[in-house]
This record gives C-alpha cells, structure tokens and sequence, in this order.
C-alpha cells in the first residue's frame, strides 16, 4: 500500500495536502521538479458509473489526482497532466491493468468531448 500521509481528506474539493508534495517530471533523477504546496486542494474524480471498479478514495491514486490538478491548473496541456496521472499512479505500484484502464478511459473522454467540441483543443 501507498503512504498518502501527505493529504488528509477535507476542503472544498475533496483532500488537502499537508505538506509539499514533491515529482519528479520525466525521469527519477530529473531537474524538472514540481513542488505542490501544503495547503492545496485537489479532487480525485471518478465518473459514477465506474466506482464500482475504481474509488475515487483509493490512495494508490491520490497522488496522481493532485500531480493532475495542480499541473492543470497551471496551464499544462491536458494530455501532458494526463500522462503525468499515469507516471504518478505506476509509481505508487497501483496495478498495472487498472492504472491502463483509467487513463485510457480518461483519455477516450477527453477525444470523444473534444470530437464533439466541447472540450480545449489540446486534448
């Protein structure tokens, strides 16, 4: 299991961290670090017909929600902070299968909305 002591669940959105949060883009040892701040509140969303395979509470995916949000929310592409939501998930040893399984339902969501032009067009 995963050490998600580093949020606690609460605020508006769903967690809070309670301390920075530290990731590492690209590779282990990169230069590019993203720092999340304690105090930031994040989401881990689950479309409702799907938590009865995945728990929007599980904390093999916490860390990958908040590495998600905060790049989001700093202007990256969503295809970059979805590719980051897979990195953060494998390296919380979630399992393989379901980490494939959720990206790629999240990444078929995000073609099928921009296909119907309801979505940004860096998909």
């Amino acid at each position: 299991m995963t050490d998600a002591k580093w949020c606690i669940k609460g605020g508006a959105r769903g967690y809070v961290t309670t301390r920075p949060l530290e990731w590492r883009i690209g590779k282990k040892h990169s230069v590019w670090l993203l720092t999340v701040p304690e105090g930031r509140e994040f989401e881990s969303s689950v479309p409702h017909g799907l938590r009865w395979l995945f728990s929007p509470d599980d904390p093999l995916f916490l860390k990958s929600a908040c590495i998600h949000d905060m790049l989001l929310e700093e202007g990256f592409r969503q295809a970059f902070a979805d590719s980051q939501w897979f990195e953060a998930a494998m390296s919380e040893h979630a399992p393989p299968l379901r980490v494939w399984l959720a990206y790629n339902a999240m990444r078929g969501r995000r073609f099928a909305l921009w296909s119907l032009g309801r979505s940004p067009s860096y998909i």
